[in-house]
């Protein structure tokens, strides 16, 4: 269907058409970049956290051991105060061997211990780097809030520079046309409109009628069968 619009008035309104959609791209690439930093950040934090976590875990158990190791010298303290008392070599050749092998139990209970302590110390050395990560992340949002809130100011200003334009090209158009190219736009956006490549169509490479290509060397513009797209003549 022919189009009373020039070539050159479609070619303007795809320009700003495309125009506007960049920047609206770009506007809506800012919250995704903070999104982003922000959660760099969160997992930074939750680095920090697990390691503080760590060292908690690691301490609460040094501590359990240290006091089953306290309870367990108490223990042979009180057997070995019996063997005095002891009224048989049995009895006390018995308590001897149980006193034996709790000693042997505490020497372990050291060992665990002092493994304990030892990934404490492991763990702490984690808190530097993630504090290192923390701050870096906090520093990267703020410098990217920065930067999108500067790039946001210049866009939206941009944009309604673009749309004036755009309202403005819109006017011209022939009310005969624009309520067609409206509905073309709204349902296609930018990609409503796309310049012949050769003898296809630039949006779907169909190939075009020699009725089409005749109409648009007369200046008309006329809808793609493939796409719907309102096609014109590239410069």
């Amino acid at each position: 269907m022919s189009l009373a619009v020039t070539a050159d008035a479609l070619r303007t309104l795809h320009r700003l058409h495309r125009q506007l959609a960049d920047l609206r791209d770009q506007l809506a690439a800012g919250p995704r970049r903070i999104a982003a930093r922000t959660q760099q950040l969160r997992a930074a934090e939750a680095g920090h956290a697990a390691a503080l976590d760590g060292i908690k875990k690691a301490k609460l158990a040094a501590d359990q051991k240290q006091l089953q190791l306290r309870s367990a010298e108490a223990k042979i303290l009180d057997l070995e105060g019996k063997l005095n008392a002891c009224k048989t070599n049995r009895e006390y050749q018995t308590l001897r061997d149980q006193i034996a092998a709790d000693r042997m139990a505490t020497k372990v209970l050291e060992d665990e211990i002092l493994e304990g302590l030892e990934r404490v110390d492991a763990v702490k050395k984690e808190l530097p780097p993630a504090e290192s990560a923390i701050a870096a992340a906090r520093k990267l949002l703020a410098e990217t809030k920065a930067e999108v809130d500067g790039e946001t100011a210049r866009l939206e200003a941009e944009s309604v520079r673009v749309g004036r334009d755009l309202a403005a090209a819109e006017a011209e158009l022939p009310a005969d046309s624009r309520e067609l190219y409206q509905r073309t736009v709204k349902s296609k956006g930018a990609d409503g409109m796309a310049a012949v490549d050769g003898t296809s169509c630039g949006g779907c490479f169909q190939q075009l009628t020699g009725n089409m290509l005749a109409e648009l060397a007369m200046g008309r513009v006329v809808h793609c069968r493939g796409c719907g797209c309102l096609l014109y003549l590239p410069r």
